[in-house]
């Protein structure tokens, strides 16, 4: 029987696709974030921000994202972003509102998109990211 060169090349191909798919499961490479606790959160905002060091912190219940605060008041936004943790202090352009019982936060950065997590207190966190605009204003 004779198998054609294209044949042999695809499947060569094909051989050493599976073979680094599995190299990278075995490895645990690009995996999912999630953030599970306050401290974990803590952590993935001292990678954002160096020396952000929180006081409250709000973990979605998915794990997908948090807001923290820290002693001076800055709010840092951090987010799920590929297979890392993207965090962006708010500015007097973010906004925060309630929507279904979650809190929306546009971090006022087109590119950093909308935020939707699902916490306790959510209008308490609402107000103080509209506190940050106003705090501007006055």
């Amino acid at each position: 029987m004779k198998v054609s060169p294209e044949l042999m090349q695809f499947l060569g191909s094909l051989v050493a696709i599976l073979a680094v798919a599995g190299l990278a499961w075995w490895l645990k490479l690009g995996g999912t974030p999630q953030l599970s606790s306050d401290r974990e959160a803590q952590a993935a905002a001292i990678e954002a921000i160096d020396g952000f060091e929180s006081v409250e912190t709000a973990v979605d219940a998915n794990g997908n994202g948090a807001i923290l605060r820290d002693r001076s008041g800055c709010l840092l936004l951090l987010k799920r972003h590929g297979n890392k943790l993207a965090g962006r202090l708010l500015t007097h352009s973010a906004t925060g509102r309630i929507d279904k019982g979650q809190l929306v936060v546009d971090s006022g950065e087109r590119r950093f998109g909308l935020v939707i997590l699902t916490i306790d207190h959510a209008q308490s966190w609402a107000d103080r990211i509209n506190g940050v605009r106003s705090e501007r204003d006055a």
